[in-house]
């Protein structure tokens, strides 16, 4: 959880009071979070597993649009405009959430007015980093934009990018073509050029990080990846 830029941004007793207005939610593989168009039912923060957010084109095809990991806190904009969800989420293994409910919210934001502001901050790093994906597409080659897809799902939220050298990345082939709009055969092009650079291995439904150093350079991700300078009420 300390690994969360937001989480860990905010002051000792306000992480106090958010997990104790948590509980616990366990999901088992392919269990249904939400379905775009329902109601805003609280934030959630993904603990163990992950989730895939889709949402379904007019012809019937599903989209990926992200699959979100530890320790990212999600759920936040609905709280802010009161319109429907966005997206489907669902859990790709078995998955364990924490869920603050919109009346444990609003009880937060009623005791302290200063909650309002931190969940304007979360959904802020989100935007910053929607930013950040978007250049990747419309400047990066493929190669670069398959190492930052890798990185960015890696490390969401995080106060810090660490050495994961050995870890393995929640996007395998499909999920990284899905997600990047790519076929799968260039989607395999880029990633067997990784893999002979020594910068990635190739799995069954698996890629694993050999070089992580190399994979930043090659996403064109440094020290200010993810940026800690957004927001932190705990000085240091």
């Amino acid at each position: 959880m300390q690994k969360s830029l937001w989480f860990n941004g905010l002051p000792p007793v306000a992480t106090q009071r958010l997990l104790s207005a948590a509980t616990v939610l366990n999901l088992g593989a392919g269990q249904q979070l939400f379905l775009r168009g329902d109601s805003f039912d609280g934030i959630y923060c993904v603990v163990e597993g992950g989730l895939r957010l889709t949402g379904i084109a007019p012809d019937g095809q599903e989209n990926l649009f992200s699959v979100i990991s530890p320790p990212t806190w999600f759920g936040e904009i609905a709280f802010f405009d009161g319109l429907p969800r966005t997206h489907d989420a669902q859990a790709v293994g078995p998955t364990v959430l924490l869920h603050v409910s919109p009346a444990r919210l609003e009880g937060l934001v009623s005791e302290d007015p200063q909650w309002a502001f931190r969940l304007a901050v979360l959904m802020a790093q989100k935007t910053r980093l929607l930013f950040f994906a978007l250049e990747a597409v419309a400047r990066l080659n493929t190669q670069a934009k398959l190492a930052r897809a890798i990185v960015m799902t890696l490390t969401q939220g995080w106060t810090a990018v660490p050495d994961l050298a050995g870890s393995s990345s929640p996007l395998n082939q499909g999920s990284l073509a899905e997600t990047l709009g790519m076929t799968r055969q260039t989607v395999a092009a880029g990633l067997k050029v990784l893999q002979d650079q020594g910068i990635v291995k190739l799995g069954y439904r698996r890629i694993t990080v050999t070089d992580w150093p190399r994979l930043c350079d090659m996403a064109e991700i440094d020290a200010e990846y993810p940026p800690n300078s957004l927001h932190n009420e705990n000085p240091t």
